[in-house]
């Protein structure tokens, strides 16, 4: 029998981040481009899932977080006992110590409770527990 896939969630922040980068890429670039540039954010997200180590070489940044590079941006991740959790997409021009550092409490307590929960405790989406 064959191991489950790893898996990445989404914070609401990194939800509509995706949302704000497709449709900004829509309005500048036009619908072909935008469905063209977005597999590319999710193929990044599928490969730190399936080796969350490949954000080490990006933690010598001042916060804990990992990173890998995505297009013109870097998503922004952290192991949790369910896989990994994608915490945000940031431009690659982006102060992103300082707005990693600036990030809201209710956003750092969303992340610690996907830490602490186990894989059967998360929700699936859609449904209610």
């Amino acid at each position: 029998m064959s191991s489950p896939p790893p898996r990445y969630l989404l914070t609401r922040r990194a939800a509509l981040d995706l949302r704000n980068i497709y449709n900004r890429s829509r309005r500048e670039w036009g619908d072909a481009t935008a469905e063209h540039y977005m597999p590319d954010f999710y193929t990044a997200m599928s490969q730190a899932a399936e080796n969350p180590d490949a954000g080490l070489l990006r933690q010598h940044r001042a916060t804990p977080f990992l990173m890998v590079p995505a297009r013109q941006h870097f998503v922004v991740y952290d192991r949790v006992p369910q896989g990994i959790v994608i915490l945000t997409l940031l431009h690659q021009v982006r102060d992103i110590e300082r707005l990693i550092a600036d990030l809201s409490f209710s956003f750092l307590r969303e992340i610690e409770k996907l830490k602490s929960e186990k894989p059967a405790n998360i929700r699936k989406r859609g449904k209610k527990k």
